[in-house]
């Protein structure tokens, strides 16, 4: 009896050790995979990096701007930025279930981003600056509710601003420049306490500024350069920025009196307003 209990005991102990052993070689693996398939969608690859580097025969870890985790063992970092890479961003990144940041500016990757990044629920950091993505900037990236920092400046994204990233909560820069985006400025995004640069510059926004509902101790830079923005500033738009250094509105069609709320910021060291329809006076 004590010999069936004994056997029973090691075969549950191997079977939960194979297991264990299957299911972290299955992460790796599937971290493997969504990167190979990544390096086949990549059409030119100029200082052939990985072409040398992403070999199938190499720890995944090892591997040319990949960095992992060194409890699981799974990728947390991607950086890919400024190898001249040509290419298109393939579903199978949205397996990596454990990025928390991903880089690739200042490459040539096009086409639309695909849903499945959606599911890079740790996601802090993603940079997809100075590419040629178009599409319009999609609403499911409000869903990655870990972000601090979105940066998708220099591309050819289109339409509007997705309200949805006003539910990024812990989002501190938005950087969304030089695209060819319309439509008007979510107010959602003036709830976001966590906020501290938002760059907007370049675009084709139109409509009125959104109030500012509520302080936003954290925010330092607001750049609206460049766009259609008309209408009259709402009065009390300074009143909770307390801490704003830095404001740029020219090359817009802005209208009636600059705000008196806007002598509320003492930190504010640069103001720039030129070329737009404001009067001189405060009201």
């Amino acid at each position: 009896m004590g010999n069936t209990f004994l056997n029973l005991a090691l075969l549950i102990i191997f079977h939960f050790s194979m297991a264990t052993i299957s299911m972290k070689l299955t992460t790796i693996l599937t971290d493997q995979s969504a990167l190979l398939v990544l390096k086949d969608h990549v059409i030119h690859d100029p200082a052939n990096v990985l072409t040398t580097s992403w070999s199938a025969s190499a720890p995944v870890c090892n591997w040319f701007g990949v960095s992992c985790g060194s409890k699981h063992r799974r990728v947390t970092a991607l950086n890919l930025s400024g190898l001249g890479l040509v290419g298109t961003l393939p579903r199978h990144l949205g397996n990596l279930s454990f990025l928390s940041l991903l880089y690739i500016t200042n490459n040539s990757f096009n086409g639309r981003l695909p849903v499945q990044l959606s599911n890079l629920q740790r996601l802090k950091y993603l940079s997809f600056g100075i590419n040629y993505f178009s599409g319009e900037i999609p609403s499911w990236l409000g869903s990655l509710t870990e972000l601090r920092t979105l940066f998708l400046y220099q591309n050819n994204f289109k339409g509007v601003i997705p309200f949805s990233l006003g539910y990024l909560s812990k989002l501190e820069a938005l950087y969304l420049f030089e695209n060819q985006i319309s439509g008007s400025i979510p107010s959602s995004i003036f709830n976001i306490s966590s906020l501290q640069i938002i760059n907007l510059s370049d675009n084709m926004l139109s409509g009125s500024i959104p109030s500012v509902p509520r302080d936003l101790h954290s925010l330092e830079l607001i750049d609206f350069t460049t766009n259609n923005l008309t209408d009259h500033m709402p009065k009390d738009m300074f009143d909770h920025l307390p801490n704003l250094k830095e404001l740029f509105l020219s090359f817009n069609l802005l209208s009636g009196r600059i705000p008196a709320s806007l002598f509320k910021c003492k930190k504010l060291q640069k103001y720039l307003y030129r070329i737009t329809k404001w009067r001189g006076a405060y009201q």
